[in-house]
């Protein structure tokens, strides 16, 4: 698996069908967001998404994902009242607005996703991303994989037969390709997460690292598994992630322990074994270095 596959698929998230509406005239929802992020597309006309520090006018094709925590509401105007979409059970059926009979123009459909983001810390991928990544469909290539999935989006609206779990699928397909499309038409930083997606030979090592993170790997081995020197590879690893490569396998190996100790009840000698140590006490000490607490500790207040 790549590495940004990876980092997708670890993070867990739940996503829920909110919403799928086609309506007119004039419409507010406000999408609160304490422990949720989501998208919205549109498939049919435009609307405006407001939160407290600006207003993005969105057409038909164009995407907006919100970050976790960002509250926002989706208006037909920029001045529109809203209600939360919480109260509205009615649109989870995906039934038209009574409002569009005989209704010829001022129509905007949209699918609204929310992604339930799991207890605990997030990669910091995630962390370095901006709060708001708009895609606008002006923007996107003809036969861009987003256009696509838009379209079979906008298919699925008019269908009843497995539509919700289909769009489910669909919205995970554009979620992925919205985020990756960023990445490839944003100035990355020089260091952090977004930063080492620039750097090819660091990604590829990071890729053989994941992929058996157990191996005693050496500098010099993964420097040569990605034809680079030593020198070069742990001065640019050391740039994109201000970490050494060694104090990076480390901070894996703990990472899945800690996952091990607040998941399951297991012995810290089993933690211990499954993640590469030779004994529970080199682990606790490693994981005391890193965390500043025991992970029996750790166990007790999660």
């Amino acid at each position: 698996m790549d590495l940004l596959s990876e980092i997708l698929n670890q993070a867990a998230w739940k996503n829920d069908l909110l919403v799928k509406r086609t309506l007119s005239q004039n419409w507010g929802y406000s999408f609160p967001c304490e422990r949720s992020g989501g998208f919205h597309t549109i498939t049919q006309g435009s609307c405006y998404a407001r939160t407290d520090k600006e207003l993005i006018k969105l057409e038909r094709g164009d995407v907006l994902f919100i970050i976790k925590g960002v509250h926002h509401d989706l208006v037909s105007s920029p001045k529109e009242k809203v209600i939360s979409i919480k109260d509205i059970n009615s649109l989870k059926n995906g039934k038209k607005s009574e409002s569009l009979k005989g209704a010829t123009e001022n129509i905007t459909s949209f699918v609204s996703i929310r992604y339930e983001v799991p207890e605990g810390s997030n990669h910091p991928f995630f962390m370095e991303l901006p709060s708001i990544i708009h895609v606008k469909a002006t923007d996107i290539p003809f036969g861009h994989p987003i256009h696509t999935t838009i379209q079979m989006i906008s298919h699925e609206m008019e269908s009843s037969v497995g539509s919700d779990l289909i769009l489910q699928r669909l919205t995970d397909i554009l979620l992925y390709n919205t985020i990756r499309r960023w990445l490839e038409n944003n100035q990355y930083p020089k260091s952090g997460w977004i930063g080492v997606f620039k750097d090819e030979k660091v990604v590829a090592v990071l890729e053989i690292i994941h992929k058996d993170p157990l191996t005693n790997w050496t500098i010099e081995s993964l420097a040569k598994s990605v034809g680079l020197s030593r020198a070069s590879l742990a001065f640019r690893f050391k740039k994109s992630l201000d970490m050494t490569i060694n104090d990076y396998i480390v901070k894996l190996k703990l990472d899945k322990g800690k996952t091990l100790i607040h998941d399951f009840d297991i012995s810290l000698e089993e933690v211990s074994r499954r993640v590469g140590y030779s004994s529970a006490f080199a682990f606790s000490k490693a994981y005391k270095r890193i965390y500043g607490q025991s992970p029996r500790k750790r166990k007790i207040l999660s």
